[in-house]
């Protein structure tokens, strides 16, 4: 089963053509990997598949429901409001800069939308808060609000909240690029943490010993466009195109 099919969409900003024709599927429980140089088109095809951005052309189905289409006469049409919070329901996106509420508590940070956007008792979205952050490992940060967190801790209780409300895929837009070596080894083990439970995951990230050791499929976009794909050990250690051996060779 296909969690996300994008088909041939297209995005630009003015004259700069970022996204020209991308498709792409992700099965249930599959770990894709998207690398590229910067300003390739990776965080913007993201961005389109989360709805923080809206598409020229294509398609987009999240969980077989129909995001956005383009019909005979060329126009993009987008689900009605109440679709879209049910579609958007069933992702969870986690920043390269972790977007938390400065002046919410990270109880109040993860629990925030389960009150007030899905409607749940306090108490049930507060014990679904304290075994995320036992998953986290940040049991006693519960209290604390992000200026007394570390960057990976931010960005691990980033994570929490995306996995709140029980999405079926997860997204991440370069979750480590903010963090120091040492921190980034902690974000990275939850992410790996996430792929062995089957959590069905898109990652864009520069890190590729950990997209090659973690990933089931490497996907390398340039110029708004993918120029290779596959299982992730054979892109990375062996890629077939020689603009993706170039990209690589600095790694």
């Amino acid at each position: 089963m296909n969690i996300l099919e994008i088909e041939n969409i297209t995005k630009s900003f003015g004259s700069n053509n970022v996204l020209k024709g991308i498709s792409l599927n992700v099965k249930k429980g599959e770990v894709v990997a998207i690398i590229g140089a910067s300003g390739g088109g990776k965080s913007t095809l993201l961005r389109c598949a989360t709805t923080l951005e809206t598409i020229d052309s294509g398609s987009i189905k999240i969980c077989d429901d129909v995001l956005c289409s383009t019909d005979e006469s060329g126009k993009v049409n987008y689900c009605d409001k109440k679709q879209l919070v049910d579609i958007r329901s069933k992702f969870g996106l986690v920043f390269q800069n972790y977007n938390l509420f400065p002046h919410f508590s990270v109880r109040r940070n993860i629990t925030e939308a389960l009150i007030h956007v899905h409607k749940m008792d306090k108490s049930k979205a507060d014990k679904i808060c304290d075994n995320l952050l036992k998953k986290m490992g940040l049991s006693e940060k519960g209290d604390s609000y992000p200026c007394n967190l570390s960057g990976g801790q931010q960005q691990r209780v980033s994570i929490a909240r995306a996995l709140a409300t029980s999405p079926e895929i997860l997204f991440f837009d370069e979750p480590t690029s903010a963090l120091d070596p040492e921190l980034t080894q902690g974000v990275l083990q939850v992410i790996k943490g996430l792929s062995e439970e089957k959590m069905t995951m898109v990652i864009v990230t520069h890190e590729m010993n950990f997209a090659r050791d973690v990933a089931d499929r490497v996907i390398f976009i340039d110029e708004g466009v993918i120029v290779e794909e596959g299982p992730a050990k054979e892109v990375i250690d062996n890629p077939k195109h020689p603009r993706t051996q170039k990209f690589l060779s600095k790694y």
